[in-house]
């Protein structure tokens, strides 16, 4: 599962050359099965914001907390933005189950202080040929001066090319309450592995804060 997921979360539409402190913003949420963690860190590599860094690190652990049940990916890829919203991307996942996975696609991201779009098409090199597309909405609108809405919705789909079969996919919500720079509410997790696809579910409460 690449999680090429919210990489300018929390920077709201400002340009990458304005970013001298890079935003890291990081999620958990304790679901009624499982913990679920996301942290991000999107850096800028030259002054006029053409390359950049982009590294997601995410994970999944059940409460019973069996090593064989734990999910943990982390993504590490350079960024080339050659169109406004447009980035190419290139780079290396180290997956819980498939190893190292080379990767390289395209990101459309387009962000305001109400709204925000990302859709990321990518092709998974190894072990096998996966396509996999990501698509984020959030809708966080101010209430007032400190007080704000935050809801997102957040997709993946992995089809392997190889032998055409679903591996894995995902529909994550969340829906709660934004106070500065701290977001926090109630999320569902639905998770869907393999051919049969077949599904997980986890409910909870999550905080999001961005230092």
């Amino acid at each position: 599962m690449l999680v090429l997921i919210l990489p300018i979360l929390g920077m709201k539409g400002q340009e990458v050359t304005a970013v001298k402190k890079p935003p890291i913003p990081i999620e958990v949420m304790f679901g009624n099965e499982e913990i679920y963690a996301l942290a991000i860190l999107n850096l800028p590599i030259d002054k006029k914001g053409k390359f950049g860094y982009f590294g997601v690190t995410s994970a999944l652990v059940p409460y019973e907390n069996e090593r064989s049940n734990n999910e943990l990916v982390i993504s590490n890829s350079l960024t080339y933005n050659f169109s406004q919203k447009w980035f190419a991307t290139a780079g290396l996942q180290f997956h819980y189950s498939k190893g190292a996975v080379p990767f390289t696609g395209l990101q459309f991201f387009s962000a305001n202080p109400k709204w925000l779009f990302l859709f990321s098409p990518n092709l998974q090199l190894a072990p096998s040929i996966n396509f996999e597309t990501v698509g984020i909405v959030e809708y966080k609108p101010m209430l007032s001066k400190n007080v704000g809405l935050y809801s997102r919705f957040q997709g993946i789909y992995n089809q392997n090319l190889d032998d055409g079969a679903h591996e894995r996919s995902l529909l994550y919500l969340r829906a709660g309450v934004a106070l500065g720079k701290t977001s926090f509410g109630f999320g569902v997790n639905i998770d869907f592995y393999g051919l049969e696809r077949a599904q997980e579910e986890n409910y909870g409460l999550f905080i999001n804060h961005v230092f």
